[in-house]
């Protein structure tokens, strides 16, 4: 049952964003509503060219929570029978997330057009483009993955890096979002981009896991291989086990920016669905 599940996320600003006196790039949200479980984490480009992507994830998360909190859509989703219908309903998913982000976009730039400190900084292509009006949204740039887990499925959808990772009720741990190999060291795919619809992936079932992280590339940039991901959400899906929801969030958050100063240095986002019960009951969840 969908009540059975809790959704959590968290975001804490980069080890060198700290030093070099940036502001944080990534943006997370989740939500408990009665017929699902929504996650999200969004992650900003940083860099001169894209001097509002901060804003762009946060706008981004909006977009999807906007997008996903409609009974309708959750409906049509849990009574699509057919990979076609699936299919279908995930395309238009992805176009309504794309269109809600450009027009947040839209009217952030009408109440805040840019000014010339803003675009002091920039390439000189970039404010060629800007200043002739074009692709101004490239300036709002971010990547978005989310999470969406019903009664009887659950959804994975993804633009640019970052991994989701999920968890089945005897310990497997799988990628099930296809990965984009436009997505290589600095460079990603990305929501501002002209086919943004064709650069999105997901995945969708109807066998509910254990648990389902989504974290933005900050997190898995501190690992050498998938293997050492999977055991750092081991360690986490074990303090659910072992404490309580409360004290394992709190625990996350308090380690979170100690990994980043001694991996990644980046940012981090995560959003996390769990269902503790099942956790609690089959240790193959969180042991190896």
């Amino acid at each position: 049952m969908v009540t059975d599940y809790r959704a959590f996320h968290l975001t804490v600003i980069g080890a060198s964003h700290i030093r070099n006196g940036t502001v944080c790039q990534d943006c997370s949200q989740s939500c408990e509503k009665t017929e699902c479980r929504l996650v999200v984490v969004c992650d900003g480009h940083g860099g001169a060219d894209y001097f509002r992507s901060d804003r762009g994830s946060k706008l981004a998360a909006v977009a999807f929570m906007d997008c996903m909190e409609n009974p309708d859509l959750i409906a049509a989703l849990s009574a699509a029978a057919a990979e076609k219908q699936r299919q279908s309903r995930m395309e238009q998913l992805i176009k309504s997330i794309i269109a809600r982000w450009n027009s947040l976009v839209e009217q952030d730039m009408r109440q805040h057009p840019f000014d010339e400190d803003e675009l002091s900084g920039v390439s000189e292509k970039a404010r060629r483009r800007y200043e002739a009006g074009e692709r101004l949204q490239a300036a709002y740039g971010t990547t978005l993955i989310g999470a969406v887990l019903a009664e009887n499925f659950w959804l994975g959808l993804q633009i640019g890096d970052g991994k989701c990772v999920a968890v089945s009720e005897t310990g497997e741990f799988t990628q099930p979002i296809p990965w984009d190999e436009e997505c290589f060291l600095n460079v990603t795919t990305s929501l501002c981009d002209e086919n943004a619809a064709k650069e999105f992936r997901f995945c969708f079932s109807r066998t509910l896991p254990a648990a389902v992280f989504i974290g933005s590339d900050g997190i898995d940039d501190c690992f050498a291989g998938d293997e050492r991901l999977y055991d750092f959400y081991r360690v986490t899906l074990k303090s659910f086990a072992e404490t309580d929801e409360e004290t394992a969030i709190a625990q996350l958050n308090e380690y979170l920016p100690t990994l980043s100063e001694k991996g990644s240095g980046d940012d981090m986002s995560v959003g996390i669905l769990v269902n503790t019960d099942l956790v609690c009951k089959s240790e193959s969840v969180y042991r190896k």
